[in-house]
Formats: C-alpha cells, structure tokens, sequence
C-alpha cells in the first residue's frame, strides 16, 4: 500500500451513527420500477434535511439490493476514494442547516435479472472540518407499474425521442426543492416520465436549413393524436408559436409552461398531457370524448418549448400537482440504423427513433 494512502486511512476520524442529525426521505411514494428496452430503472429522489447547525457535507451513498429471502444481490457506492471521485457525480452534497435539499437517485439502472425487492440506501455526512461524521439510512420498497391505459405513440412517422426521462434528461431533473420553484407552489415532478418528440427526416435530421423558423422543423404543424381513449379535461389555447412564455404567470397559472396544451383524462387514474401545441391547432373542447387516434392538435412551438416539438407525459393528476407516470407504448417501430424491429409494448425514452 502506498504510504500516502496509508496515513490518509490511518488518520481518518470514525463514523458514528447518528440517524437524528440528517434526515433522508424518499419522493415520490410509491416508487415505481420502469422496464426499459434492456434494462430496469428506478426514478425517485431522495430528500436529505441537516438537523444540526453546522453544515454537512454528503461524502458517501451506498445502495445494497436484497431479493425476497432478504439475501443480498449486489452492493454499489459514489464516495470520495480517487483523484476524481464518483461522489463528485452528486451535486448537492452541501447541506446548510435545517435546509432540505434534493439528491436524484445515482443508482438509477439495473439489469433485468437483478430482483429490486428491497434496497437500503446508507448516507454518510461529515462536516467541513471532518470533525464530524454522521449516517442516514432509508429502506425502499419498489413496484412495477404497469400503464392502465392502451396507449399508442402520439406522433406519426419516423421520431426522436429529443429528450425523454433518462437521468441526464431535463424533465427527470426538475428539482423541485429549489427555493423559488417552490415559490411558484412546485413539490413534486409532473414531467419525472416526459418525452419531448421531435419527427425526423430518413437522415435522422430534424429540420433543414439554418433552424431559425418554425417552419424549418420537420415537425411544425404535423398533427398530434390521441394516444388512448379518454375524455378531454382541460385545454388552453392562443399562445403564439414564439418559443417563449410569461414567467410571472406560472404562480398563477403553472401549467403556462406548456403553451397551449391538451390534458386527456382515461378515467382510470391516468392523464395524457399534450405542451407546446401550434397555436389554433386544437380540435377539441373540454368534455368531449376521444378515441384512440383521433387528431387533437398540431404541433406548435408555444410555451417554454426551446425548438418546435411535442412534449407528452403521463400522470396520475390534470395539473402541475400530479406526479409522473411509466408509460408504454404498443405497435411501434424502433428505428436501428438501417435496421428497424417491431415492438408488441414497450418504453422509449431520450435518443430512440420510433415509428408508429
């Protein structure tokens, strides 16, 4: 063993348990185990409150996964060890007293033969001086779920899934916790299983030219359909197609982030949520029934949309207040290069060209 080494784990204080210094929760309940294409994912957040008046800093996660015998399956931690630590892939690992903050959850893929029925997730904490150290745990409890609703891809054609609900993707890391978020009366993720479609050319190519109008997207104006039957509960439209919105609005009226939008109740505890719709493009009022296919609506660039597409998500709620739902898809095309595979049902998500 190098003797740097030797002496830095020679001389590092202990750490003692503590569960009342830093209390970590769980968002959102339940928590749902998604199938992806080749893999399972877990899309949850965790929420961790300093309740001592030092700040703390996250120095190590670990997640140990058991199956039904409480047998344990596989182990994996971020923490400081390295030049370039994994636990620097966590963000907001400064916690300042009595503030909560939001942690994603860094394990976040698993492999199919992997049983997620229990999974303990240990936190430490030490403070700036080291001084201190502190642990949290929290036991999860995962469940697959699985789409009420017969659902079929809401777009036509050859389309990229432009930002989905992947870690790394925008709607999945909607935080939440961040004061003036929660100003504006935000305290969960509606867009935690979002996808932004985007159509394409054969090329893969979404748009010509230099992209600077609306009608230089493939996508502009193409129509929108029902992904599943349902009854029409909300829908707003005048919104011009300038790619930009009121932010003082969004106290009053949140769900102005998307435009004009199309909110499908399916009766059954699910909701199809339709943003950035083209402007006098919705063909239906609310309370009218809608079946599967039917066009709604084009697709626009209203609202916060930073190019022209169709943002679609399912929740469980008509508004901002909602969380996120799974949602898969049935009759489609996965677009592989110059391969293309049918899909009876499954999940799509940031990157996949899809046809239905």
């Amino acid at each position: 063993m190098p003797l740097l080494l030797f002496v830095l784990l020679t001389f590092l204080p202990f750490i003692g348990a503590n569960n009342e210094a830093v209390k970590v929760t769980t968002k959102p309940q339940p928590i749902y185990i998604e199938k992806g294409a080749s893999s399972q994912h877990l899309n949850f957040d965790f929420v961790v409150e300093n309740l001592i008046d030092d700040t703390l800093l996250v120095s190590s996660i670990e997640v140990s996964v058991f199956d039904g015998k409480e047998k344990l399956i596989l182990r994996k931690f971020v923490d400081g060890n390295g030049s370039s630590p994994s636990i620097q892939t966590v963000p907001n690992r400064e916690l300042e007293s009595k503030k909560p903050v939001l942690i994603f959850n860094p394990f976040y893929s698993f492999a199919f033969d992997v049983e997620l029925t229990k999974l303990r997730y240990e936190f430490s904490f030490e403070s700036k001086d080291r001084k201190k150290q502190f642990k949290s745990e929290v036991t999860v409890a995962p469940v697959y779920y699985e789409t009420k609703t017969n659902l079929i891809l809401p777009l036509k054609g050859r389309t990229i899934v432009y930002d989905g609900h992947d870690f790394y993707a925008h709607h999945r890391r909607f935080d939440y916790m961040l004061p003036p978020l929660q100003q504006l009366g935000f305290n969960s993720n509606f867009m935690r299983y979002s996808y932004d479609f985007c159509p394409v050319n054969e090329q893969g190519e979404m748009y010509k030219g230099k992209a600077e109008n609306n009608e230089d997207w493939f996508g502009f104006g193409m129509p929108v359909y029902a992904p599943g039957d349902g009854k029409i509960a909300v829908s707003s439209d005048g919104m011009l197609d300038n790619r930009s919105f009121d932010e003082s609005a969004l106290s009053t009226k949140p769900m102005t982030l998307f435009g004009n939008y199309v909110v499908i109740d399916h009766l059954n505890g699910e909701y199809s949520v339709f943003g950035h719709l083209k402007q006098g493009s919705i063909g239906v009022k609310v309370g009218n029934v809608i079946k599967q296919g039917q066009q709604i609506a084009r697709i626009g660039a209203s609202g916060s949309a930073n190019i022209p597409h169709l943002h679609y998500e399912l929740q469980n709620g008509v508004d901002t207040k909602a969380e996120g739902l799974p949602s898969y898809f049935r009759n489609f095309r996965r677009v592989l290069g110059s391969r293309v595979t049918e899909v009876k049902i499954g999940q799509v998500d940031s990157g996949d060209i899809v046809q239905r």
